[in-house]
């Protein structure tokens, strides 16, 4: 295995059974540690059938993110240039491993330090989007074409939850007729503090851009927001939220435009985590979701006036 090393003019070395690899190993084949002859620590992808085109166009991504400063392991180029590398008929990527700390679950959602942190990151990734024009040609996100998929599966398959989350598509309705012309830009589109490689309480790497793409200019924050939301919903006014928002208000990043729809955009993302967890078929976070969703589609009116109140306006 760390003879593969030697595809990309790296000595090879051993394998690092014992580095457990952050991020969601379900994204690939597999995934494996390696360590080359010069001690350096690297992570081997197999990729599936499939991944090839998608993979190489996020490679070069990140290799244009990367040489902009951003804080990204991006994938090494093998000898040709590309950075998807075939052998033996199968696809792989390699990328730099980046050690970090443990993230504090739930503990993380009260620290404002990390929601300024993830706050910059999300400001340069806006400030350099348009360098990278590799996503420009892929075919534009619905939300709402996304969610009444989501929701067609449902009713076949899981009428019950069909039935609690039908309520809740008036609250989107606002979000929907506006998404044609919300300001976009490049989004990592999974971005969560899982996703984030952590130095104390530090951003110093964002991993798992398998999601990338263009998308509403506030679509990373909104999910990061969910995801803190669905630790406890009252953190959506303390702690990590309101200091990323307030970093992305003094960044020039939070559109006035967009922030009104912050909510609902936040809301709606939900649907994702939903199909996330029907995947997994994880009916304790299943029914976390349902309760989860149906008390944001309640609370709408009264989250971006705290939002509001909290940066001053």
């Amino acid at each position: 295995m760390t003879n593969l090393l030697s595809l990309w003019g790296l000595p090879p070395g051993r394998q690092r059974t014992d580095i457990v690899l952050p991020g969601s190993p379900e994204r690939c084949l597999s995934r494996r540690a390696l360590e080359d002859g010069r001690g350096r620590i690297w992570m081997l992808e197999t990729l599936r059938p499939g991944q090839f085109e998608r993979r190489e166009r996020i490679g070069r991504a990140l290799d244009g993110l990367s040489r902009a400063g951003l804080p990204v392991p991006a994938y090494l180029a093998g000898p040709d240039g590309r950075f998807v590398v075939e052998h033996d008929g199968r696809y792989l990527q390699l990328s730099p491993y980046v050690p970090g700390d443990p993230l504090p679950q739930p503990e993380f959602i009260e620290d404002g330090a990390r929601g300024e942190s993830l706050g910059a990151f999300l400001c340069r990734l806006r400030e350099v989007s348009g360098t990278v024009r590799e996503f420009d040609d892929e075919p534009p996100f619905v939300l709402e074409a996304y969610v009444n998929e989501l929701l067609t599966l449902m009713a076949e398959r899981r009428p019950d939850l069909h039935r609690d989350l039908i309520p809740v598509l008036p609250a989107l309705a606002p979000l929907f007729e506006a998404w044609p012309g919300l300001t976009t830009a490049l989004c990592h589109g999974d971005f969560h503090p899982l996703n984030v490689i952590w130095h104390g309480r530090a951003a110093v790497a964002v991993i798992d851009w398998e999601f990338a793409g263009i998308r509403p200019c506030l679509f990373d924050a909104a999910n990061c927001l969910g995801c803190v939301g669905i630790e406890d919903p009252h953190a959506l006014v303390r702690g990590l939220a309101p200091a990323l928002l307030h970093t992305l208000r003094r960044g020039l990043c939070l559109d006035r435009d967009a922030f009104a729809l912050l909510p609902e955009l936040l809301l709606g993302l939900r649907f994702a985590w939903m199909s996330e967890w029907l995947r997994r078929k994880d009916e304790e976070m299943i029914g976390i979701e349902v309760h989860y969703m149906r008390l944001l589609a309640n609370s709408l009116d009264t989250l971006l006036p705290a939002w509001q109140k909290l940066l001053g306006e």
